[in-house]
């Protein structure tokens, strides 16, 4: 029976290739996110319904042909099996159970996806073989449906074709990249209309049809989404497919679209740094943020940049093609300003806490002719302020916190200081001095001083050259 089913596939897949193959070249041009040192191909994936299961065959297509892939196949897939287009199996050149040689440049797997209920909607997000080598230009999907035709089926990629016969569906989809998600609902969902690289499918005819937001038009290179809106599966997005209610506000779905879109831009984001993601949807979209971290972020961007900077920012991540960091926005700003700055890496690297935004001279500091690798000089405002304690040590005096004063003692040789943190004033060996301002800035719980205040209060010496400062008493 199964070696039945085998020929049938590789019948099909053949067919299948033939009146796909004018259209792989049309799409591969799309894609610009392609990695050099990767091998590229292409795949065809035949969907076969029946009722307790689905039988998958997918073909990839452009492999060297003396070459051995090792493939990686999900827990979910059953009764898999690498055949060529005559139905024998797949040669390999050692005893790995999952290494084959394409044949003719082809590998071909063959599949079942159980379905544990025949009328419940179901979502395939991991649901095909990988080859971690390989990166997929397009992804042709066929479903060949005689068993659940009165449902729906949708995938993260455009809706090329749909024949609906007397006896049989079929739905061709056509994407760039690697296997989108797809998803069956028993009832009928209809496509009201797709624009903005965005298609919308509701259960009322016409439901969403009108929806338009501005915010969208000048993020370039959006992805494709499916967008469904239906009560009959959890709320979910992956890989091109975003599920949600027929009653979400415009206001909320206009935020998951742009969320979505920097989920492309941020990758390799770890769950603590949504704020990030926050940050960039909250802006574009013209709402609130919905993260206290992201306030806090999104508030002290507005401070430090102005207005038409904050758009260039914003601007050159949506024009960037490449994987997007916190390191590289740090450049972008550099960019932008032509000073440092590590607040988007502080505070990634700090993600249940804030880290403010400043700007460091990137001038070596030298102690007492010692470079002092770890010690940096920031700006606050306008004025240059090195960290308190470390410059004082490097320079030989003893600094001490005084927690229950809540102040910090310096002793050097026969002369004592003791600053208030909170007070303006300080005592220079034991006589109290009031000044009109704390000679101590904090940041973030780390103190720096100014160099008018160390000159003034510790005579030191301070020369900043072009490519270093050089600090001595």
């Amino acid at each position: 029976m199964w070696r039945t089913t085998s020929l049938l596939f590789v019948a099909l897949t053949i067919a299948i290739g033939g009146m796909l193959s004018m259209q792989w070249k049309a799409y591969s041009k799309q894609d610009s996110h392609i990695v050099d040192h990767f091998e590229k191909a292409i795949q065809v994936l035949t969907i076969q319904s029946s009722g307790k299961d689905l039988l998958i065959s997918q073909r990839i297509t452009g492999l060297s042909k003396e070459k051995e892939y090792k493939v990686i196949i999900p827990n979910q897939l059953f009764h898999w099996t690498c055949v060529k287009d005559n139905g024998d199996l797949c040669e390999s050149k050692d005893e790995d159970p999952q290494t084959f040689l394409p044949d003719d440049s082809t590998l071909v797997f063959q599949y079942t996806i159980p379905i544990q209920k025949e009328d419940a909607s179901f979502f395939l997000s991991e649901w095909t073989t990988k080859i971690p080598e390989v990166m997929i230009k397009t992804t042709n999907i066929e479903v060949i449906d005689t068993f659940r035709r009165k449902g729906t089926w949708v995938a993260g990629a455009p809706l090329k074709g749909l024949k609906e016969l007397d006896l049989i569906d079929y739905y061709l989809f056509t994407g760039v990249g690697d296997a989108p998600s797809l998803y069956w609902q028993p009832s009928s969902l209809h496509k009201d209309q797709e624009s903005n690289q965005i298609a919308y499918y509701s259960e009322q005819l016409g439901e969403k049809n009108g929806l338009q937001f501005e915010e969208l038009e000048n993020l370039k290179g959006f992805p494709f989404l499916s967008v469904v809106f239906t009560d009959q599966f959890i709320e979910q997005s992956s890989k091109g497919i975003l599920i949600t209610s027929p009653n979400l506000k415009e206001e909320d779905l206009k935020r998951k679209l742009i969320n979505q879109y920097y989920e492309t831009k941020f990758k390799e984001m770890l769950n603590e740094d949504k704020w990030l993601l926050d940050v960039f949807t909250s802006y574009t979209a013209k709402l609130e943020p919905e993260t206290e971290k992201g306030m806090a972020i999104l508030k002290e961007l507005h401070k430090k940049l102005s207005a038409e900077e904050m758009r260039k920012l914003f601007n050159r991540v949506n024009n960037e093609s490449a994987d997007i960091t916190a390191a590289k926005l740090d450049g972008f700003i550099y960019d932008l300003k032509g000073l440092q700055t590590r607040f988007f890496s502080l505070n990634k690297s700090e993600p249940r806490s804030f880290s403010p935004f400043y700007y460091y001279d990137s001038r070596k500091i030298i102690i007492n002719e010692k470079e002092k690798s770890e010690i940096e000089a920031i700006y606050k405002e306008n004025s240059l302020l090195y960290p308190f304690l470390e410059t004082l040590t490097g320079l030989g005096f003893e600094v001490t916190m005084l927690p229950d004063d809540d102040a910090i003692l310096v002793i050097k040789d026969n002369n004592s200081y003791r600053f208030y943190l909170n007070r303006n004033i300080f005592i220079y060996n034991e006589e109290d001095y009031g000044l009109l301002e704390n000679p101590l800035t904090n940041l973030n719980g780390k103190y720096y001083i100014s160099k008018q205040w160390l000159q003034q209060l510790f005579k030191v010496s301070i020369d900043e050259g072009e490519k270093g400062i050089r600090i001595s008493l």
